[in-house]
């Protein structure tokens, strides 16, 4: 067989990867509020902290409070049927 010889030096070099990004940052690029992965990472920071807040800030505010009951309710509520609250 013939011999090879090449001339000069052969550099390989590997294709650079493919830079991956994350679908939620590719989603908020596809909306083009921000235009750099940099700034859709930051939107998507700041969406975290707000429904975090909010859910910390529903129970607060969404708090059932029963009207307050009358000393007979009371006792009514807390007698087994057919039996006589104890009296003092």
């Amino acid at each position: 067989m013939a011999e090879i010889q090449f001339e000069g030096e052969q550099q390989y070099q590997r294709p650079a990867p493919a830079e991956k990004k994350s679908l939620f940052v590719r989603l908020v690029l596809a909306t083009g509020i921000v235009s750099t992965d940099k700034q859709a990472q930051y939107v998507l920071l700041g969406i975290a902290i707000f429904f975090i807040a909010l859910a910390f800030a529903i129970p607060l505010f969404t708090r059932v409070r029963s009207p307050a009951l009358t000393p007979a309710e009371e006792a009514r509520a807390l007698t087994a049927p057919g039996m006589e609250p104890a009296t003092r």
